[in-house]
């Protein structure tokens, strides 16, 4: 055994153990380190904290309170110019209050500042699908996806401007990816039964429906829009008006009279139960309103040729030019 001058056998091995704990303890603190370094908030720090004037945008916009939340996303983006959701944002309250053109010019910046922007891509899309260009609203879409695979609301607003263009075969293949994407994706079932119905599928559209309901059982516009289906159905054996009025006029308590659509609807149910007058009166409720649901105003168009057939039938048949008297006034 070799031996060391003036230590003994137990200092030697004190001295081992200690450098092993020396070792232990440099390699914890080393992990320690690592660990700060990779996940401490460092971004927070040096970029300070959240933007205050977006999370207030962000509740005033949950809050449909459009106006409060452009004031928000302005100042959000005086105190940053490039910031690209304050303008996405920016963009959907324009949307909300009609104000199309800055939605776009909002829209336009997002996709400059950032054109690899999935969300960007999609936003300018809708403001394009809304001021009628489906066209470039189909290229946003398809760049949407192609950044985000996963993007369900992009195929969603893609398939519905195919279903528009007659093109029911890729509606259906898009809305279908939304789904894949989205299961409990509410509006994109919705759609599907439309393009089912679109294709005279009838009753697969009716599952999609019955799915609607199970997801959200209380929402006006799915309940009025499976009135509106079992109203018109190209499948007879579907069609149910009494069915029909009683969920119009749920939509119509859930909306408390406030869209036009939910008007229309019942109109449409009182005319196909015999009752023009009343379809008459809440056919023109229906256009006074509108409907959020067209925030281009189209809808009312289409009000307005309905209520000429509610009208029509309505109307007191009378021959006005039939002569009921004698033309001879010596009788």
């Amino acid at each position: 055994m070799r031996c060391y001058p003036g230590r003994s056998f137990r200092s030697l091995r004190d001295q081992e153990g200690f450098s092993a704990y020396t070792f232990l303890g440099i390699a914890i603190i080393v992990a320690v380190i690592v660990g700060v370094l990779l996940y401490f908030p460092w971004k927070q720090i040096f970029l300070g904290k959240p933007d205050p004037d977006m999370a207030a945008a962000q509740v005033a916009m949950a809050d449909k309170q459009w106006e409060k939340a452009v004031s928000y996303f302005d100042k959000a983006l005086k105190s940053n110019p490039g910031n690209v959701e304050a303008y996405i944002g920016r963009s959907k309250a324009y949307v909300y209050l009609g104000r199309l053109d800055k939605a776009f010019e909002d829209a336009a910046s997002a996709v400059e500042r950032n054109p690899d922007s999935a969300t960007a891509r999609g936003q300018r899309g809708i403001v394009f699908k809304i001021q009628k260009n489906s066209d470039q609203a189909l290229q946003d879409f398809s760049l949407a996806v192609k950044l985000n695979p996963r993007y369900a609301w992009a195929y969603a607003q893609r398939a519905d401007i195919h279903s528009r263009n007659k093109e029911q075969e890729k509606a259906l293949a898009d809305v279908d990816m939304a789904l894949k994407n989205n299961p409990n994706f509410i509006e994109a079932h919705r759609l599907r039964a439309w393009v089912l119905n679109r294709m005279g599928r009838c009753r697969e559209a009716n599952e999609d429906f019955k799915k609607v309901e199970q997801l959200s059982p209380n929402d006006a516009w799915s309940i009025q829009d499976k009135a509106w289906f079992l109203l018109t159905c190209p499948d007879e054996k579907l069609q149910d008006a009494s069915k029909a009025m009683e969920l119009a006029k749920k939509a119509l308590e859930l909306t408390e009279g406030k869209d036009g659509l939910v008007h229309e609807t019942l109109a449409e149910a009182y005319f196909r139960q015999g009752d023009p007058l009343k379809a008459v009166d809440h056919q023109r409720k229906a256009i006074e309103l509108g409907s959020q649901k067209c925030p281009d105003g189209s809808c009312v168009k289409e009000m307005q040729q309905r209520l000429q057939k509610y009208e029509m039938a309505a109307r007191q048949e009378v021959r006005t030019g039939y002569e009921i008297l004698p033309l001879d006034s010596g009788q």
